[in-house]
């Protein structure tokens, strides 16, 4: 039997993506409520997610480097045993310092999980993309949506050092996985070849305007649990519903717009179609009446899922599949450094004006990139899908 499930890498990789989302989920967005009720301040919760950020930025090329010059398998292995460690360490002190460093700890595992999973996923996998990677993506955020729920229905029950430490269990179980993991055969190139391949027009375009949309991150990561329970007064387990049901639409979304790329729809179209939908739903969910925030929010991660397939396409028909591990973190690269200036700047916003206005100007800075779809340069990158 294990031998069946070793031959077939879109279910092992597509479900340890899924287990990875769902640890995540289960204490992500409901962390700055507990950081809060230990006494860290919005600036101390701003910079918490900003060293997060930091630390997968200095990791990311790093770790794709990494997972083309040595099997992947090992370093997901790795990353899964640092965030168990994280977890466990988080579980136990409340200082900020000590806290701030088990959670750099824990930023670098997750980087260098996903980076090592993707390029797994890239080199293992490079036929049918817009499929491929929307079945990937859509299990990612059914792993959300459970660890959302779970999340909620934990916390609701037990307290957070207790949950911390259930998942930290979790990520050590996970480590088991090796075993069934496809093993990519190991390249060594310098690095003036992967700037060579990053340098060239349309890249370094795909990156910035990546850089420019996930900017959002930061808003959500230092302020959506807090504008959920401060503004719209849910529980936590009525956190965990709200957040659970728009990770169910980015996975819909991601299915649904990887077979409609898949069929030869028109880049540009969907590329607007996902940032108009994410804008908009950021601007209404600030509404506090929890129905029609809710309906908003779907609204956003309908067209956060469209992006993330396009992100993978584009990875995908980028750059040299042999290279693709260090390329493709250097985009992550480029994810993380929106998600930096975001958590900068969104996080003392909220805690000083409201946390619904981070969410308001990262949706209309969202809006504010349609515009760049429609130039010769993006144009010009419909053909890599």
């Amino acid at each position: 039997m294990f031998s069946d499930l070793s031959k077939r890498p879109l279910l092992i990789l597509s479900s340890l993506s899924t287990c990875g989302a769902f640890a995540l989920a289960t204490t992500a967005f409901f962390m700055p409520v507990y950081l809060k009720k230990i006494g860290f301040s919005g600036q101390e919760i701003g910079g918490l997610y900003a060293a997060f950020s930091i630390t997968s930025i200095i990791t990311s090329f790093p770790s794709g480097l990494a997972s083309d010059r040595f099997y992947a398998r090992n370093l997901i292995a790795l990353a899964l045993g640092f965030m168990g460690i994280a977890a466990w360490t988080q579980s136990y002190v409340k200082s900020f310092t000590l806290f701030a460093a088990a959670y750099l700890l824990y930023g670098l595992g997750q980087n260098l999980f996903r980076v090592s999973l993707d390029a797994l996923l890239l080199k293992t996998l490079p036929q049918r993309v817009g499929k491929t990677y929307g079945i990937f993506n859509a299990m990612r955020m059914l792993g959300f949506t459970l660890g959302g729920l779970t999340g909620g229905l934990l916390l609701g029950n037990f307290d957070f050092v207790f949950t911390l430490r259930l998942v930290g269990t979790f990520y050590f179980l996970l480590t088991l996985y090796w075993f069934f993991l496809p093993q990519n055969i190991p390249v060594k190139f310098g690095l003036q070849t992967y700037w060579e391949d990053f340098r060239k027009p349309r890249v370094l375009f795909f990156a910035f305007w990546l850089y420019l949309f996930y900017l959002h991150w930061g808003a959500e990561f230092t302020s959506y649990g807090l504008f959920l329970r401060e503004n719209l007064r849910l529980s936590l387990k009525g956190m965990g519903l709200y957040m659970s049901a728009e990770f169910a639409m980015v996975g819909f979304a991601s299915f649904l717009n990887g077979y409609r790329l898949e069929r030869g729809t028109n880049l540009a179209r969907l590329a607007t179609l996902g940032l108009f939908c994410s804008g908009a739903g950021h601007m209404g969910m600030i509404i506090e009446k929890i129905p029609l925030s809710l309906a908003f929010r779907l609204l956003h991660g309908f067209g956060d899922g469209t992006i993330m397939v396009l992100s993978y396409v584009g990875i995908a028909k980028l750059f040299h599949l042999e290279r693709i591990g260090g390329n493709s973190g250097l985009i992550t690269l480029s994810i993380m450094l929106g998600s930096f200036t975001g958590s900068l700047v969104f996080g003392p916003l909220g805690a000083h004006f409201g946390y619904q206005w981070p969410l308001f100007i990262s949706g209309v800075i969202t809006l504010f990139l349609i515009p760049l779809v429609h130039l010769p340069r993006f144009r010009e990158g419909e053909q890599i899908v």
